[in-house]
Parts: C-alpha cells; sequence; structure tokens
C-alpha cells in the first residue's frame, strides 16, 4: 500500500536531504538558480510546523537588516571563486569569494 502524499510504500524507510529543498522543478521555476524574488511559500529552509527551525525570527531579522542596508549602496555582486562543502545531506560553501559593485 502507498501512502498518497509521497507514493512510497506504507513503512518505508526515507531519507531527508535538506540541500534539495526548495528544488523541485514541479514547484519552483528554474529550481537550482539563486532568486531573491521566488517567495517565501513552499520554502523549506527552516523547516515547517513543529520542526521550525527555533531561530527562524533571529535569522529573518538579521537578513532583512543585511540585505536592506547593502541594497542602499551595492548595485552587483560577482562570485570570483567558490569551494563547495561535501556533504551528503546539505548543500553549501566553505569558502565564497564575492566582488560588489557599488554606487557611486
Amino acid at each position: 500500500m502507498r501512502t498518497p502524499e509521497t507514493g512510497l510504500p506504507a513503512e518505508s524507510r526515507a531519507i531527508v536531504f535538506y540541500g534539495a529543498a526548495n528544488r523541485d522543478g514541479r514547484k519552483f521555476p528554474d529550481p537550482h538558480r539563486f532568486d531573491v524574488t521566488r517567495g517565501s511559500v513552499n520554502n523549506l529552509a527552516f523547516g515547517a510546523g513543529p520542526h521550525v527551525c527555533v531561530g527562524i525570527n533571529l535569522a529573518r531579522l538579521e537578513m532583512k537588516a543585511i540585505f536592506s542596508s547593502l541594497a542602499k549602496t551595492v548595485t552587483r555582486f560577482h562570485i570570483e571563486h567558490g569551494e563547495r562543502i561535501v556533504n551528503s545531506v546539505l548543500r553549501g560553501f566553505g569558502r565564497l569569494i564575492v566582488s560588489i559593485e557599488r554606487e557611486v
């Protein structure tokens, strides 16, 4: 018997790969591209329901402060070099070198 939500057989085992979150091509156009305008509907970055990240509100406040400040002077970011972290569960960078263009 399969569960209607996942299509997995009942009693089967599954693993969650957080690095795959928000990369479903059926829900997000161009799912592998970073898009700040994508919005937060169906975004799993901080979990959901009883498993939501306890620091979600602080993280959102910090991000809003940083990006609002940067948006006032930075016109463009350029990724010069990035070294991905090798991890079977998460996605991220161990090192990311960027340059910026600023308004004068």
